[in-house]
């Protein structure tokens, strides 16, 4: 029980440097509790790369106390493996990637990416062999995604919104195909999309999804690929594909197949909060979004 505990709460702090480094660069670290005013104060930034280092720290000791069980709203091994792939990814480190993506990707009595698309997050589906870490809300505990996303006409502010190349990238056949199932659309006059991630009865009772199957099968395609192993790379992309209701994608060109699992992202995880980081981590910034000055990627 006591390993167990700590095996969560090592993963946990290990998810948060995590998105810290990734998000702000390198962070101040504190390790010692915090039990007064007085304590931890003034504590200086690391650099990115002991930030990153504690990360894997704290994941190598989560994986050591943590049991190969599965539970979607907590931590195991296997959630540790799961971020594990994310963060070698993130160091370039190809083959470990390729390697903590397998041991998910394997699971298939546990992890599998179900049909049709939609099918992790319409008719309320909850902990679904697509998820590897969710969060889970109930009515003492919600959360206010559906506020931010839904429109006024359904009882929300839809403060974020897909812009129209999202829309038109998820509507159109040869992009969206499945994915189309993401967005929602207002009735005239006003006609307004919105994402479908977040809609539950009673309000505020959504799952949110940080880890699930489809990014490990992307993952060990993005390695595969940088390790110039191509037909792999291709079979992972197009397992994607194939799920999204997609024709498989035949290039046989890395800088083209690199480029697919790009696009597959974007539109995979369209509202997961995802694509700023991917574009950092794959360089993409300045190509895509003409943001020039890299002490704006943090």
């Amino acid at each position: 029980r006591k390993n167990q505990t700590f095996g969560e709460a090592y993963f946990i702090r290990a998810l948060a440097y995590f998105d810290l480094a990734r998000g702000w660069g390198g962070v101040p670290i504190i390790l010692k509790p915090t039990r007064n005013d007085k304590e931890n104060l003034n504590v200086p930034k690391s650099t990115l790369k002991d930030t990153y280092a504690q990360v894997l720290k704290d994941l190598e000791q989560a994986e050591a106390l943590l049991t190969e069980t599965t539970n979607r709203n907590k931590a195991t091994r296997k959630t540790v493996w799961a971020l594990r792939s994310r963060y070698h990814l993130y160091q370039q480190e190809w083959v470990q990637a390729e390697t903590y993506a397998t041991k998910i990707i394997n699971d298939v009595k546990n992890h599998s990416l179900l049909k049709p698309y939609s099918a992790f997050f319409a008719n309320d589906a909850r902990n679904t062999a697509e998820s590897i870490f969710e969060l889970a809300y109930s009515v003492s505990s919600t959360n206010n995604h559906s506020n931010w996303w839904l429109p006024p006409a359904l009882g929300g502010r839809r403060e974020w919104s897909p812009k129209q190349q999202l829309v038109n990238l998820l509507t159109d056949p040869v992009t969206g195909a499945g994915r189309k199932e993401l967005l929602g659309q207002t009735a005239a006059p006003g006609n307004l999309w919105y994402g479908k991630l977040y809609y539950r009865t009673p309000v505020g009772t959504d799952p949110a999804y940080l880890i699930r199957t489809a990014e490990l099968y992307l993952i060990r395609a993005e390695a595969n690929a940088q390790q110039n192993k191509l037909i792999p790379a291709l079979a992972d992309l197009n397992a994607v594909r194939d799920r999204a209701a997609l024709p498989p994608f035949t290039s046989v060109n890395k800088n083209e197949i690199l480029a697919a699992i790009a696009q597959e992202r974007r539109l995979e995880f369209a509202f997961e909060g995802d694509r700023w980081f991917d574009l950092v981590q794959t360089g993409k910034v300045a190509e895509v979004l003409s943001i020039t000055d890299a002490r704006k990627y943090v």
